[in-house]
């Protein structure tokens, strides 16, 4: 109890409210323009927080990732075209309301219902993290090794498109990984003689190489498709201030939308490798299911505003329960998150609910508190935000290409991080073309030194035996089990249409 005390009192200084306030009105920004998501924002801002202390750097970091996922939904309603890949159902009814003069009664609701499932799902991690935390206190190297190949299988079998390419991202990450030094025998390996290489490759300008970089290349060969084909950008007459504001007592009549879209955006976001993209999907099929007027979603109607909003914004609090229990990132964003923990010396897992209780409730209330910076700062900014999203294309491209060097050059004062950027930027831009998942290379390259430690200890521990060793241990034959299944059931049944969204939080 004292440690929850003392969680939530170190949040309520001037360090973390200011982080959490610039967070989540840059994360808002970065989600409302077309191709800028919140995990780009936090791999080209990481380094700012180097210099900060460890809860005021969270503290921006999260506000950015509250915020960018409402954000998407602002360009969805106004423009027909998600800011987020989240934000894609969204469009389905808040364009057509747009269209009907509902502007701002779609914007406010996709606000309440976003703000609304970020906090019931937030409630849900001070229940439920705790618990599961003394739970994963009793995993050793054999369960771990499987509870990490169940999340390399759903990451392959739930991103992209086909889960053959989405093994080789993740097998791709995994390989890149072992650039270094062995972690058990301290030899170099792959490193091609390079001695930057010694400590392995960078996480930082691999994120931002292939999330900023890579959406520079692709805005460049638009604009040069677009010049080609002498076709140029619709000019869109719809206005983000028109019509009359949604009512709390209006927004109230679909709580039963919103509690269960809440619900189900929770339970995926602790699920590895699913995303928001398939929490919003759900949360949309499952309330027009049980819609009254299920003829009406597709036309314009607010319960298919509330229901993909609620749903994705509940998988951030959701995301944080492997994060923090575990160390397993759930999705891009928090493999981000973990590069920026590691950073101010907090390791994710088990222990750190032992060895830091102060700081981790300080993060439970950094996400609730934040939820309500994304109600203020989204009711006075959506104005503004939705005159942002109209400038010209070339405008935002210029300064994320310039964020992007400068953020990398600031973080290691080094050259060659710059090439790693500029690699693994083209590297990216053919992963797009091709349909190799992004989250899958960056969920295994995050993931491989734990594996392969645990992997190596298994294999010493079992001494030949590593059947017995499974069949000994119900948790790891547990997640044995579940991957087969997984593997099966994905490799059977094939994507779910939804699926074919692309995810990038």
């Amino acid at each position: 109890m004292d440690a929850l005390i003392a969680g939530i009192l170190s949040v309520f200084s001037l360090g973390p409210l200011i982080g959490i306030a610039a967070g989540v009105a840059v994360g808002i920004f970065m989600g409302a323009i077309p191709g800028l998501t919140a995990a780009m924002a936090i791999a080209l801002l990481s380094p700012v927080t180097f210099g900060m202390e460890p809860l005021t750097a969270i503290a921006f970091l999260t506000g950015i990732y509250k915020g960018g996922t409402f954000g998407g939904s602002i360009s969805a309603i106004l423009l027909n075209t998600p800011g987020s890949p989240e934000a894609t159902a969204t469009a389905f009814d808040g364009y057509p309301l747009a269209k009907a003069g509902q502007v701002k009664r779609a914007l406010h609701m996709a606000l309440f219902a976003s703000v609304a499932g970020a906090l019931l799902a937030d409630v849900m991690l001070y229940v439920v993290a705790a618990p599961f935390s003394r739970i994963a206190l009793k995993f050793g190297p054999t369960e771990i090794t499987f509870v990490v190949l169940f999340a390399f299988t759903f990451v392959a079998g739930l991103t992209g498109r086909s889960m053959s390419r989405g093994m080789a991202a993740c097998a791709f990450g995994v390989l890149c990984a072992m650039v270094g030094l062995d972690p058990m025998s301290a030899t170099p390996r792959l490193n091609f003689g390079f001695i930057e290489l010694q400590d392995g490759l960078p996480l930082l300008p691999i994120a931002i190489g292939m999330l900023g970089v890579t959406e520079v290349m692709l805005a460049i060969e638009r604009a040069l498709k677009r010049r080609k084909s002498g076709s140029a950008d619709e000019a869109n007459s719809i206005s983000e201030t028109s019509g009359p504001a949604l009512s709390v007592t209006e927004f109230l009549a679909y709580w039963k939308t919103v509690l269960r879209s809440s619900l189900i955006g929770s339970a995926i976001g602790a699920l590895p490798g699913i995303g928001a993209s398939m929490a919003a999907f759900v949360g949309y099929g499952t309330a027009r299911k049980y819609s009254k007027t299920p003829e009406e979603f597709g036309k314009g109607t607010l319960d298919g505003v509330a229901a993909p909003e609620a749903a994705n914004s509940a998988v951030v609090g959701g995301s944080f329960v492997p994060l923090l229990t575990l160390g397993i990132p759930g999705n891009v964003t928090t493999a981000l998150l973990i590069g920026t923990f590691l950073v101010h010396g907090i390791e994710p897992g088990p222990h750190v609910f032992k060895t830091e209780p102060t700081l981790i409730y300080g993060i439970f209330t950094i996400l609730f508190v934040a939820n309500f910076f994304n109600l203020a700062i989204g009711l006075l900014g959506s104005g503004l935000y939705g005159h942002i999203v109209k400038a010209p294309e070339y405008f935002s491209y210029a300064i994320v290409g310039l964020t992007c060097v400068t953020g990398v050059y600031a973080s290691s004062n080094s050259v060659f991080s710059l090439y790693v950027m500029i690699g693994f930027a083209v590297v990216g831009y053919f992963m797009k073309k091709f349909d190799y998942s992004f989250v899958a290379f960056l969920i295994g390259f995050v993931l491989a030194p734990e594996f392969e430690i645990a992997f190596r200890s298994f294999l010493l521990i079992a001494q030949g035996d590593p059947l017995g060793l499974i069949i000994g241990s119900p948790i790891a034959l547990l997640f044995c089990v579940l991957t087969i299944i997984a593997v099966v059931r994905i490799a059977w049944t094939g994507r779910p249409r939804s699926n074919d969204i692309k995810q990038q939080t």
